[in-house]
């Protein structure tokens, strides 16, 4: 692409920029790309990285602009009055508080996207996250997930995964030109490894999320509770035996269960609800951090369950071992926490073995920090 001296001014220019789920109110998709950038901004100190302050119109109104229900008005005037209300309040939540703090991780200016087209780097990096997913009808198909129109000299990709994408799918051609067209990738999931391969010819190597890759124990960031004797529960759609069973676990061992609001679910059953308007995702991992135990239903309430090296009592769906099950086969837990209603008790006092989990982390750290080092050593003249 050549440019006129004049247009050359105006573009914008930086060297580094992450792009992922950019103001995504999830605490997951923010502890990732905060991970990510703390890493790589420690890794090389000569290089500028950014996140990439874009989102999708369509993702970013899908969480930011919500409609009411088609069938709103079929409802009664008090069931209307309440999806209204919860509608309102989950707007205003979204709109004012989580987007703040994305701005604590540094960025680029905002973007929508012609101004994304006509930024150039020196590298980008996609992922982590499922951003590949491209069955989900929110991403709309975002060209952009894949490397393409991007004004890069270089794309590579971190940890990104096809999330429930299976390798014997029909691919899009925008798919398999993008991941073509890439100079690096990596994955974090074999299922995503078979699809590259399947369109490359080339095995990619499945490197860590980039929460493993930074250290949450010593981050000042992160903020104690006032919380003690607690189990954490963080997820949706927990079943009947599940909820019957936690519940039961918790009164024998005398612990509170405290819920993080995940998708304006139903937790009538827990001692505490803590919404999301009242949560940072830096007190959100601080209560990981000093829970007894986590119940979760999710990869990254998993994830930090491990990190923090908490007994986990996991409600076991297809979506997350689709992301996480070859993860716990190599750490020797997904006989455990893979099947379907499996006792809660059996799973908090499960023989922990957090030596030998640590262990197995450890090398795959190294592995996936060596990664990037490979590809992020130097600067691009």
């Amino acid at each position: 692409m050549r440019y006129t001296r004049k247009e050359k001014q105006e573009i914008k220019q930086y060297d580094v920029g992450i792009l992922t789920f950019w103001n995504v109110p999830n605490y997951g998709t923010f502890a990732q790309a905060y991970a990510l950038e703390q890493v790589l901004t420690t890794l090389f100190p000569n290089r500028d990285v950014r996140q990439i302050a874009y989102l999708n119109k369509k993702h970013y109104d899908n969480y930011y602009n919500k409609r009411l229900p088609k069938n709103f008005l079929k409802k009664s005037f008090y069931e209307e009055l309440k999806i209204l209300l919860d509608s309102t309040s989950a707007y205003n939540l979204r709109k004012k508080r989580f987007p703040q703090y994305y701005q604590s991780i540094k960025h680029t200016e905002s973007m929508n996207r012609d101004q994304l087209i006509n930024t150039r780097f020196d590298t980008v990096i996609l992922g982590s996250d499922i951003i590949w997913d491209y069955s989900f009808e929110c991403f709309d198909k975002d060209p952009f997930l894949f490397g393409l129109g991007l004004n890069s000299k270089e794309i590579i990709a971190y940890a990104t995964s096809f999330g429930t994408i299976k390798a014997d799918a029909v691919f899009p051609n925008y798919v398999k030109k993008g991941i073509i067209g890439m100079k690096e990738i990596s994955v974090r999931d074999n299922n995503s490894a078979d699809i590259v391969e399947k369109i490359t010819g080339i095995r990619p190597p499945v490197v860590l999320d980039p929460t493993w890759l930074w250290d949450f124990d010593s981050d000042i960031n992160i903020v104690k509770p006032i919380y003690k004797d607690y189990i954490i529960v963080y997820g949706q759609d927990f079943t009947k035996k599940y909820i019957e069973e936690l519940i039961i676990y918790a009164k024998e061992k005398n612990l509170k269960l405290v819920c993080l609001d995940c998708n304006n679910d139903h937790y009538g059953w827990c001692d505490v609800l803590i919404r999301q308007a009242d949560l940072s995702p830096f007190e959100w991992i601080g209560l990981f951090k000093y829970a007894q135990i986590i119940a979760t239903s999710t990869y990254h309430g998993l994830t930090f369950g491990l990190i923090f090296n908490k007994p986990i009592v996991f409600c076991a769906t297809e979506f997350i071992l689709s992301k996480a099950g070859d993860f716990l086969k190599e750490l020797g837990l997904y006989d455990l926490l893979s099947v379907k209603d499996q006792s809660i008790k059996k799973m908090a006092e499960y023989e922990w073995d957090y030596k030998g989990i640590n262990c197995i982390i450890e090398n795959k750290k190294k592995k996936s920090i060596n990664y990037l080092r490979k590809n992020l050593s130097y600067n691009i003249q």
